[in-house]
């Protein structure tokens, strides 16, 4: 298992300064999507639901005070297995050109950080730590096969009392395949409602 310390610093030679906040939400995806790769922990350090979002209190420690960060003295990239490595790569490639507003308004619409932050007001401290197995439960949901995915968009469709037709689940699995974009679909929908 990597400290946490390593694995900053191996992120930040992937995706070079960033903003203390951006580093705290990239840890978070790493040790979240580490559990879903390779069903276990990536770090040992706690991850609490403040209202920023996700923030690694001994990371904080060392960074209170900056606004930004273009490395990490407290840790080495160089002690990560090849896993771990893979992961934090994975997880740059894929969130390392987000903002850091934009990282933490993706935490505060996804199900852990909600869960561990329970009723409390949007500015309320928190210290809760978020559970491990809610991040492995809810990112692997993201990895679903296709048919997976239409089957819960269908299922959730009709809770909301919306019936989802053979037509409109192939046009989900063309989606959630790949073979065609989301935006092309609803430019399609666009079209067809403006022509009734």
């Amino acid at each position: 298992m990597a400290k946490v310390h390593d694995v900053a610093a191996a992120l930040l030679a992937e995706v070079g300064p960033v903003t203390t906040m951006k580093l705290q939400k990239l840890v978070y995806y790493s040790q979240a999507w580490h559990l879903v790769f390779h069903d276990t922990v990536l770090f040992g350090d706690a991850i609490e639901a403040w209202p920023q979002g996700p923030v690694t209190p001994s990371l904080y420690d060392k960074h209170r005070r900056q606004r930004q960060v273009t490395q990490w003295p407290y840790g080495d990239k160089s002690v990560l297995t090849a896993a771990e490595k893979q992961t934090v790569r994975w997880v740059a490639e894929k969130y390392g050109s987000f903002s850091a507003e934009s990282l933490s308004q993706m935490t505060h619409m996804e199900a852990p950080w909600r869960i561990a932050r329970g009723l409390l007001d949007p500015d309320e401290r928190c210290t809760t730590p978020i559970d491990r197995q809610q991040m492995k439960h809810f990112y692997a949901r993201q990895r679903a096969a296709v048919d997976v995915a239409v089957s819960q968009a269908a299922a959730s469709a009709a809770i909301e009392g919306v019936e989802l037709d053979d037509e409109w689940q192939e046009t989900l699995r063309s989606v959630a395949s790949g073979t065609r974009s989301a935006d092309e679909v609803v430019a399609e929908e666009i079209r067809r409602a403006t022509r009734t």
